[in-house]
């Protein structure tokens, strides 16, 4: 970026000037006398005088260098209009020895001083820094030159090289001060490293629950991360043809899917604070490839809220990082981290939170992207916290963990054997019973009861669990007590015991709303829950020590600070005791909360037929007396049927006659994620044929099937195969990746008449059975930018293109395309790309390339309509863009050159982006829509006339 140098010049010698003046009249007592008098008074010889001119003009080059540097990020006119007033102001303070002993010689007390001699007013931020940095200057001048005795200064200034070698080491140390800095950034890079590893080292590592401290092996979560699926909106990239896809979207890859702001939300044990360690991870390694590029070497912020369930949340950006760092943390390291959008924000368990407090928790995050806006936030929460559009209005964009795949369930299970040094056998044995009942298929689905499979697996178990319910007390019953027996490690408590303090906890932290305690707290409950325990003789400190350090089920993640080593056993464990309790009021009383749903859910599997039945009863009759609450609280009960082991009949049948009534085939998509919560149990009340339905609810009613899962699912889908309606071909297409690819293909595309033929393709697992859908004629490729091409010569073997979207890598050869006619071409990514000339004419097209374009010449007589390009090279010729009739949209990536944008065509909509600021007044007398984004800077958005509409995205 260009400076006004002579204005950074002159302030430089300024100052220099001035601290000369105060360093001659600190001994003369003459502050009216001008330099040139003061001078002639203690020198007599023109060559001392010329002498004295040298060691000011060179302090004055000194003190320019330094402002050039520290205002290089500003424009030239903020540059040149700050200087002239920082220039003024410094003229007329008073800088006498007095003066300055007042301000203990302190250049930001100094500073201080001048803003309050100026009028009151925003003068901006480059006037800010010029002042601080002025200030800091000139007092480490006035103190860095030699003190003299009166008729002495000749002799000093024949050691003025010696005092000018001094001032140059003084000066290149100081740090840059502003209101972010206030103690300069000396130390930021170190702190930086010394923090990036202590994240690394604190995160990166993989919790295998059903294992003890002593059996876990040492694996790196980064080594072990599998990538998950979502569903939602996919990713806004720049509207990229005429429209924005507005449909909901599934299997794609989460890292795909994550833009700056994003809410994820995933059922318990989907892996949300999983997927923020590895993000936070990868940051620091700056492994992030394709869309995520940009996120290598921020600093990542992980930000548990349930720490925060009953404190003030943080309100000082420092606070977000904790431990023994911030007893080092440059001051202010973290606002300026944040401030220079270098951060990424990991908020996790908006649902950790109580209800009443959710609401502070949206608009803290509203302050937090107001004052951050340039920050990366990813924040998480179970899907009955919020709906989707919790935190639209702040920019995120909203996507659902879905539950695994086979194949997905497959990779799990490989690595999480591998990293608990087991035998390929014991692996086998796994995959051999997944494969032969199908109810553990549905339980493998979830990352953590995966994971508690694979541990009693490991711990021999011949017969694996029957029920969610029956998978929880295993795993309990190994944590609580067979690992330590078959180890003969020694127990001061029964695993009966064990569990009564752990019921004890868990229901006090759900009856309060938290996640965790503090531990003097769950000492105080500790001792009053053993008074009532007569064979329990240990004293509370030990029998705490012991559940904190033997029982693998609570944990102290800080110290001074108890919590449940997953949430879910919590639910459990507190289900268990509100039935042993006889809570079944306090059951009913809070059905409504979302945070006691898989309390409850589970309650009902620990309880009597009565205790059962007079929940679930209680619980209808409040969803009919309170409309408002009644599809949750029907919701709540069918869901509850998947624990039950004995209830009345009446009461089942009441239930399902709701389902089937009131729930029952879904209105719309956003019914299908709460219908999940009933599980496999929905597809006995899906209807047969979608024919009765309008598009939406048959769509809800495939992806509701889908959701499921099963084997019975494909079969249920299978059933609506034949169904000709686009919205429910879409939605078959949509689920294909959340089943066995072939067996899918096979059983259920198989004669799907699909939508007019069309087909649209998201991932290049798909690719080789695309020749089993036999009424396939035309296919839309969208590949998430985790599955980058190397090369386009796979789009040969593909029937007919109609959209083509993906990233690339290396040189691409685009010679592929001459066989095939797309509508739109959207490639990114590439090193640059070869043989343009055979891209066929295409109404949208997006060519994305690391290398700037020598020539846009390949476009001339073309009929695009929506352009999409990257930087330029210097002197690329424009010209061809007027040739093109049919132009209406472009996208410019790194088009910031004002004379680049005064050449443009006439356009309805322009779309800016760029890391270097952009100056939007070449446009001011167009007439277009401008789209803008929040991440980039703009220049003389003001100044744009009235015909320009400026659109702001994320």
């Amino acid at each position: 970026m260009g400076l006004e140098i002579q204005a950074v010049s002159k302030l430089g010698q300024s100052v220099a000037l001035r601290a000369a003046t105060e360093w001659l009249a600190s001994h003369t007592d003459e502050r009216t006398s001008s330099l040139t008098e003061l001078a002639a008074a203690e020198l007599s010889r023109p060559t001392q005088r010329a002498k004295l001119d040298t060691l000011i003009q060179h302090i004055g080059h000194q003190v320019t260098e330094q402002l050039e540097s520290a205002l290089e990020r500003f424009a030239d006119d903020d540059i040149a209009s700050s200087l002239t007033a920082v220039e003024e102001a410094m003229s007329s303070i008073d800088l006498s020895d007095a003066a300055l002993l007042a301000d203990d010689t302190d250049p930001e007390v100094l500073a201080q001083r001048i803003r309050r001699s100026l009028p009151r007013q925003d003068l901006g931020r480059c006037h800010e820094v010029a002042l601080d940095q002025s200030c800091r200057y000139l007092v480490q001048i006035i103190r860095n030159l030699p003190s003299f005795q009166p008729r002495a200064l000749a002799e000093v200034l024949s050691r003025a090289t010696a005092q000018a070698a001094q001032l140059d080491d003084v000066l290149a140390r100081l740090p840059r001060t502003s209101l972010y800095a206030p103690r300069g950034t000396d130390n930021d890079d170190e702190f930086r490293d010394e923090y990036m590893r202590f994240i690394e080292n604190h995160l990166d590592r993989l919790e295998l629950l059903g294992l003890t401290l002593k059996d876990r092996p040492q694996l790196t979560l980064s080594v072990a991360y599998l990538s998950l699926t979502v569903t939602g909106e996919k990713r806004q990239r720049g509207n990229w043809f005429s429209e924005t896809d507005h449909h909901a979207h599934s299997g794609i890859r989460v890292e795909s899917a994550l833009a700056a702001r994003t809410y994820v939300r995933g059922e318990a044990g989907s892996g949300k604070t999983t997927l923020l360690d590895w993000l936070a991870i990868t940051a620091v390694r700056g492994g992030f490839t394709s869309n995520l590029e940009s996120w290598n070497g921020m600093v990542p912020f992980p930000i548990r809220l349930r720490a925060y369930a009953d404190d003030p949340l943080p309100t000082k950006p420092e606070e977000f990082v904790t431990g023994w760092l911030t007893g080092v943390m440059p001051p202010g390291w973290v606002h300026r981290v944040l401030r220079a959008g270098k951060g990424l924000l990991l908020v996790d368990g908006v649902d950790e939170v109580p209800p009443q407090k959710r609401q502070k928790v949206r608009e803290w995050l509203r302050e937090l992207v107001q004052a951050f806006p340039r920050s990366q936030v990813v924040v998480t929460a179970r899907p009955a916290a919020t709906d989707e559009k919790w935190l639209a209005e702040l920019g995120f964009s909203a996507v659902e963990l879905e539950q695994m795949s086979p194949s997905d369930v497959k990779a799990f299970l490989k690595r999480w054997h591998e990293a608990a040094g087991a035998s390929e056998e014991t692996q086998r044995r796994l995959l051999a019973q997944l494969e032969s009942r199908e109810h553990l298929q549905g339980l493998a689905s979830s990352p953590l009861l995966c994971a508690m499979l694979c541990a009693l697996n490991l711990g021999r178990v011949s017969e694996l669990p029957q029920s969610r319910m029956e998978l929880y007390s295993a795993a309990l019953t190994m944590l609580l007590d067979l690992r330590d027996a078959e180890r003969g490690i020694a127990r001061i408590l029964t695993t009966s015991d064990k569990t009564v303090l752990l019921r004890d906890l868990a229901w006090r932290l759900q009856l309060g709303g938290l996640s965790q305690l503090a531990t003097a707290k769950v000492r105080e409950h500790v001792t009053r829950k053993i008074r009532s325990m007569p064979n329990v003789d240990e004293e509370p400190e030990a029998v705490l020590a012991h559940l904190l350090e033997r029982s693998g089920v609570i944990r102290e993640p800080v110290p001074g600070r108890v919590d449940f080593v997953h949430r879910t056993f919590q639910e459990y464990l507190a289900g268990e005791e509100a039935m042993q309790d006889g809570q079944v009021e306090t059951l009913v009383a809070h059905a409504h909360q979302d945070s006691w749903t898989q309390t409850i859910v589970l309650a009902c599997g620990h309880g009597q037929r009565s205790q059962v039945n007079e929940l679930l009863t209680e619980v209808l009759d409040r969803a009919d007396r309170d409309s408002r609450k009644a599809r949750r609280l029907r919701i709540l009960a069918a869901a509850c049927l998947e624990t039950v082991r004995d209830v009345d009949a009446e009461v089942c049948d009441r239930i399902d006659t709701i389902i089937r009534d009131k729930l029952v085939p879904p209105r719309s998509m956003k019914e299908t994620a709460s219908l999940a919560a009933i599980g496999h149990r929905v597809l006995r009340y899906l209807p047969s044929s979608l024919d009765e339905l309008s598009d939406a609810a048959a769509a809800a009613t495939v992806r509701s099937a889908a959701l499921v899962g099963s084997p019975e699912a494909i079969s249920k889908l299978t059933e609506y195969a034949g169904h000709s309606r686009s919205s429910v071909q879409e939605a078959l297409i949509a689920a294909w990746l959340s089943f066995d690819v072939q067996q899918y293909a096979d059983e259920v595309l198989a004669d799907a008449p699909l939508n007019s033929g069309l087909a649209k393709i998201e991932s290049i697992r798909l690719f080789p059975h695309l020749a089993r859908l036999r009424h396939l004629t035309c296919v839309d490729v969208w590949l998430p930018p985790n599955e980058p091409l190397p090369s386009l010569s796979l789009i040969e073997d593909l029937p007919p293109l109609n959209v083509f979207v993906t990233w690339l890598r290396g040189d691409i050869d685009l010679s592929p395309f001459a066989q095939k006619t797309p509508d739109s071409i959207f490639l990114t990514g590439a090193r640059r790309y070869t043989n343009i000339e055979r891209m066929p004419d295409v109404s949208s097209l997006c060519l994305y390339q690391n290398e700037p374009w020598q020539s846009l010449d390949f476009l001339g007589g073309r009929s695009v309509r929506y352009l999409h390009l990257s930087d330029l090279a210097p002197g690329c010729d424009l010209s061809v863009l007027n040739e093109l009739p049919d132009l209406k949209a472009l996208y410019c990536r790194g088009w910031g050159d004002p004379q680049i944008l005064s050449a443009l065509p006439p356009l309805d909509r322009l779309s800016l982006t760029g890391k270097e600021p952009i100056d939007v007044r070449p446009l001011r007398d167009r007439s277009l829509k401008l789209l803008l984004y929040r991440w980039c800077t703009y220049v003389g958005v003001e100044d744009l006339g009235p015909d320009v509409k400026v659109e702001w995205t994320s």
